[in-house]
């Protein structure tokens, strides 16, 4: 017996992977077709959920990806009451909050804060309420040890994969 259905759960969702091919072509500076490959993705499914964030060069010509973008993510950022899924608009707050998350797992690695210290008194908005973002080490010390710290997934999902 086939398990598709426990594989479709554990595959992340076309618009995911779409937002990771995207950015393998802005940091790998990779071309459409490898980053498609590597995120096993057609490239007409990529183009139908990023295509506002590309520029071809000629019609019929290649297509690359712009410097940045005001495309709808869904992220994971840790609160004091666990990961919330917040939507973000545009790459450079997606990367900010990338950074971030980054320092915390820096944090929680090797112990180090000066990475931390940059994010003191953030505050992003999400649906009109302010979030600040969380740097007290006790803090991140004590989510991480109820297991409240997911690094393995930025984008959050709604098709029933973590």
């Amino acid at each position: 017996m086939r398990n598709d259905h426990l594989k479709d759960k554990l595959r992340p969702d076309a618009r995911t992977r779409a937002l990771h091919v995207l950015a393998k072509m802005r940091r790998d500076k990779l071309s459409l077709a490898e980053a498609c490959r590597l995120e096993h993705i057609k490239p007409t499914t990529w183009l139908r959920h990023v295509g506002r964030a590309v520029q071809q060069d000629r019609p019929g010509g290649r297509y690359r990806a712009t410097a940045g973008d005001r495309l709808r993510r869904v992220l994971q950022i840790p609160t004091a009451l666990g990961p919330t899924s917040v939507p973000i608009h545009g790459s450079k707050k997606a990367k900010e909050i990338s950074n971030y998350l980054n320092a915390i797992a820096l944090y929680l690695r090797k112990g180090d804060t000066s990475k931390l210290e940059r994010f003191k008194g953030k505050t992003i908005r999400v649906g009109g309420q302010k979030l600040e973002l969380i740097t007290d080490p006790a803090t991140l010390s004590g989510l991480a040890l109820a297991g409240a710290l997911q690094f393995d997934q930025l984008y959050a999902s709604f098709t029933g994969a973590a």
